[in-house]
């Protein structure tokens, strides 16, 4: 289809992607002079007639669909035309699946961020009768600026009115749906939400919450919620975003959040709690310009206003909130005196305080040991005075990395509430003992799937004064600025890139363009420029096999060389620029022009 038109307005320009039922083209309107994506329905799908009138009824349903966070639908082909196809927008981006491949897991504050864009996404959606019911990390976006897009509305549910295939294959990704989904009941908008729910599991463990050596046993998983704790495979992240994960994923419709305008809500106070809400320093542009950078930066500003508002918490008496932030403070830095000395204190204070009181703080602490999973806390008891409780015995569920391709889903366990206060006596209360931690609960085997490895932490940062700036740019062919084998920005960023103060050789590259390598001296604060002009990959042209080998070849009126001689194929460099082919043979000749060649083609026989 390269090089055609569809419908005498878009033309197609390159492929950039392929699924189980569309192939994603690039393109451009040729009146309005912008670039389009064009969703193309694979042939065996497009030639009934069925399927194209679902195709025509779910492309005007969700036509009118106008929200930041959703991919914005253009245009559709009809019920008439050869080709069955969508246009919508063009993101200048990378899929989630793309950064996770890249990092690995993600820090739950940037999870976070990209679950609230999803939320408000789902939230306008639901709004408009519409359910996504594929929601996972190939179906989101994020833009150079930190948008994140959610694409895919409707096209696997025009197919599947039983929500099953011609092949009786269930339409989506096991990984990813909900129980109620994987059991073909009637959905509503928190099956999404259990979506949504494991992707962010998703995203700040790396693994699978739901595996198995085929669909069938996934999807046993997922009605089963086979899966461990999120807080189990992620001790460092937030607890209160762990909580969210929890009960988006748990395995009843009626446990779960009511609405994604409440998952919202629930993702901001995580971002709050720490400050981060609403702070541009912190936001996704950041995060996608320097990832490295910025997991530095959050790393050291976490350590602060752990340590700032856990002891504000500890002043107003809100013990288990404080220890919650206290343990995640030690996730960061095992070895933080300062905390384990606050522990030490509560400990120490139990002496001195009422029965009620102390109450309150063996609570806390029981509540923090048992409901939440974290032990980090406690494995300096010893050093504190007090006997370390029994080291449980190993659970059966054990995480065993394997390079996978990205996937995801699960369900939660019950909160647990806090121990009733001890009533007030005359005689002078027992000095409460922390409780033994609770027996691990057998829970069927779960074998995790990591498809990628988690990049190594730097251990500290370096100064703000030895970094600088440099903007790139490259005319109308975006790329990626390469620091050695780790990718530092895009060209296509509105903001300079932070770089370490040096020389540095940088290569910028893409997919579809030649590496070009630039030298640059970058002082401390210093915001260096530079234009690069980079050439198109150049493409092959192949000859279909009836030509002889003595044919003669020629391009753009020079003759080049015979078949034989070239060995069957032809580079042309420059595949962006007008060209004009021609073979000549003993028995014809055969001329073609192209106004853009794809990466590989193949020139057609004689007619």
């Amino acid at each position: 289809m390269i090089g055609s038109f569809l419908d005498n307005r878009y033309e197609v320009l390159q492929k950039v992607g392929e699924g189980g039922m569309a192939t994603v083209y690039r393109g451009r309107h040729n009146t309005l002079n912008r670039d389009v994506a064009i969703k193309v329905l694979h042939p065996h799908l497009s030639s009934s007639t069925r399927n194209r009138k679902r195709f025509a009824r779910e492309a005007r349903a969700i036509e009118h669909l106008r929200h930041d966070n959703i991919l914005q639908i253009f245009d559709y082909s009809g019920l008439d035309t050869s080709d069955c196809y969508i246009i919508t927008e063009f993101v200048e981006g990378e899929t989630l699946s793309a950064v996770l491949a890249e990092r690995g897991k993600l820090p739950s504050e940037v999870a976070a961020l990209i679950g609230l864009h999803l939320a408000r996404a789902l939230d306008y959606a639901h709004s408009e009768n519409i359910l996504h019911r594929d929601l996972k990390p190939d179906n989101v976006m994020i833009r150079a600026d930190g948008t994140v897009k959610l694409m895919d509305f409707g096209i696997a549910r025009f197919l599947d009115e039983s929500q099953v295939t011609m092949t009786g294959a269930l339409v989506g990704s096991p990984a990813f749906m909900s129980p109620e989904q994987a059991k073909e009941e009637v959905l509503d908008q928190r099956s999404d939400l259990f979506s949504l729910g494991t992707v962010l599991f998703f995203l700040v463990t790396g693994y699978l919450p739901f595996t198995g050596s085929n669909p069938s046993l996934i999807l046993k998983n997922v009605i089963e919620s086979n899966r461990p704790h999120v807080a189990e495979l992620a001790p460092a992240m937030s607890a209160g975003f762990a909580d969210v994960v929890e009960r988006l994923m748990a395995g009843a419709p009626d446990d779960r959040y009511a609405t994604a305008a409440d998952v919202a809500g629930a993702l901001e106070q995580c971002l709050d709690e720490v400050g981060v809400y609403g702070d541009p320093s912190f936001g996704l542009s950041t995060y996608i310009e320097n990832p490295d950078a910025y997991e530095i930066r959050l790393d050291g500003y976490l350590q602060e206003v752990l340590m700032e508002r856990g002891k504000a918490l500890l002043e107003r008496g809100d013990h288990l909130q404080a220890l919650r932030l206290f343990n995640r403070l030690l996730s960061l830095d095992e070895d933080n005196e300062e905390v384990l000395g606050i522990v030490q204190g509560l400990h120490t204070s139990e002496s001195s305080t009422s029965g009620r009181g102390r109450a309150v703080v063996a609570a806390s602490l029981a509540v923090l040991l048992i409901g939440s999973g974290l032990y980090t806390i406690f494995a300096n008891w010893d050093e504190l005075g007090r006997t370390a409780p029994p080291e449980p015995e190993p659970a059966i569920v054990e995480p065993t990395p394997a390079p996978a391709p990205p996937a995801i889903p699960a369900a939660p366990a019950p909160e647990l509430a806090p121990a009733p206060l001890a009533e007030p006596s005359a005689q002078p209360a027992p000095v409460p003992t922390l409780p033994a931690p609770r027996a691990p609960v057998a829970r069927p085997q779960v074998v995790l799937e990591r498809p990628v490895p988690r990049l190594a932490q730097p251990v500290m940062p370096p100064p703000v004064e030895e970094y600088g700036r440099v903007k790139i740019t490259s005319g109308e062919m975006p790329a990626d600025v390469w620091l050695g084998d780790r990718k530092l920005g895009s060209t296509r960023n509105a903001e300079p890139i932070a770089v370490v103060v040096g020389t540095h050789e940088l290569t910028v590259k893409s997919p579809f363009t030649l590496p070009r390598t630039i030298k640059v001296t970058i002082g401390p604060g210093e915001t260096v420029t530079k234009t690069v002009h980079l050439d198109p990959t150049p493409a092959t042209v192949t000859f279909d096999p009836s030509y002889a080998l003595t044919c003669r070849v020629a391009i753009d009126g020079r003759s080049v060389a015979t078949l034989r001689e070239l060995g069957g194929s032809l580079e042309v460099p420059r595949p962006n620029k007008p060209h004009t082919i021609r073979v000549d043979c003993p028995t014809g000749s055969r001329e073609k022009a192209y106004k853009f060649l794809p990466t590989r083609t193949v020139f057609p026989a004689l007619e």
